[in-house]
């Protein structure tokens, strides 16, 4: 059994339709990824400003990761409850253009901690640049423990995309409920 689990947000089964938030992300000055798992060495203007999209429906999920990733509060807290020390977080104000409304309920999320933790003997995956960083594409992923190195969260560095969690905050989300989170083992993931 892996320590290890890629942290993902599908939509359920019961539930296919959620809200999500329009268009691109706005651009923040100084901030050239939210996806490189270095710490940003600006202050970030708050709130970031956000919509949902006004084209659909339904309930608001826990995590989004396109674009800006953003968390909810009570997700925030959890994983900090967990150990997981290093989120840089920061407020969001996100309007509901069909009523006005603002949602304070998200923070906007950069993953501090980038790892090249793939043991790429063992998965199976494509790679777009030499070294295999970045952008590979994997059909199957074995993470080396010892590239890991107990890190409790961090970006998969060769796919950074993928957020890795270990057993223990799967644990602790689980034990809170989930918040909607699946956590796809390695070996199984697609990303």
């Amino acid at each position: 059994m892996s320590d290890y689990y890629m942290l993902e947000c599908y939509a359920s089964p019961e539930q296919w339709e959620y809200t999500s938030v329009d268009g691109p992300p706005p651009s923040i000055e100084g901030v050239a990824s939210w996806l490189s798992g270095r710490p940003f060495g600006v202050k970030v203007r708050e709130p970031i400003e956000l919509s949902w999209d006004p084209d659909t429906r339904g309930p608001r999920k826990y995590l989004y990761d396109a674009g800006i990733p953003l968390y909810h509060r009570a997700l925030c807290a959890a994983l900090n409850e967990a150990g997981v020390d290093n989120l840089q977080t920061y407020r969001t104000a996100i309007v509901d253009p069909r009523s006005g409304e603002i949602c304070r309920d998200y923070l906007a999320v950069n993953v501090v901690g980038l790892v090249a933790a793939a043991d790429l003997g063992k998965s199976v995956y494509q790679a777009h640049s030499d070294p295999p960083l970045i952008d590979s594409d994997f059909d199957s992923l074995v993470i080396d423990p010892a590239r890991a190195s107990g890190l409790l969260m961090f970006r998969l560095a060769e796919c950074v995309s993928g957020v890795v969690v270990h057993r223990r905050v799967k644990e602790a989300l689980e034990a809170r409920g989930g918040f909607g989170l699946t956590f796809v083992p390695p070996q199984a993931w697609i990303g």
